[in-house]
């Protein structure tokens, strides 16, 4: 009877450790790596990406991607250019659905991009030509070396997309 009595302590001891440790990884958080770029264009227009990822262990979870194009006064005499801006961005993000929308403000237009579910997030694909003139050229190709292509699941440490963004010109925390 003695033994049985001086088994019940290391059983609780046991189950306090299984507890503590079930908690420790049902409590780990997520990384959150948040990289930006601005550019400026001949044309005097600034695109600012900004870039939030939660990575898990060695994996993309969620991106959160929001991209400001600011435009200069010569372009703000009216809605044209806005709207040119808007429906060229609209056409090739309409794959993303809902989960993609526009802010419109006097001098800029804001496009806030997350995804969470395998889709593919296209970044320094916006570029403005002419210095006189007004052209905006997106490239939705994912093959192109030009473009910066993320996926949610693929499969990155955060130092290793830290290391990925900073190599194509952003600055990351």
């Amino acid at each position: 009877m003695g033994t049985r009595k001086s088994m019940k302590l290391p059983i609780i001891l046991t189950f306090i450790i299984i507890g503590v440790i079930v908690y420790l990884f049902t409590t780990i958080k997520q990384t959150e790596v948040v990289c930006e770029r601005t550019y400026l264009f001949d044309s005097n227009i600034y695109l600012k990406e900004h870039v939030v990822a939660t990575i898990d262990g060695k994996k993309i979870e969620k991106l959160e991607v929001q991209k400001t194009i600011i435009l200069p006064e010569k372009y703000l005499k009216d809605d044209t250019y806005l709207n040119v801006i808007k429906e060229n961005l609209d056409r090739t993000l309409n794959y993303l659905g809902n989960k993609v929308s526009y802010t419109i403000e006097s001098d800029r237009i804001i496009v806030n991009i997350e995804v969470d579910n395998n889709e593919v997030v296209l970044l320094h694909n916006i570029t403005f030509k002419g210095k006189d003139s007004f052209e905006i050229i997106i490239n939705s190709n994912t093959k192109s070396r030009d473009v910066l292509t993320l996926k949610v699941g693929d499969n990155y440490n955060d130092g290793e997309f830290m290391k990925k963004l900073k190599a194509d010109g952003y600055s990351c925390k």
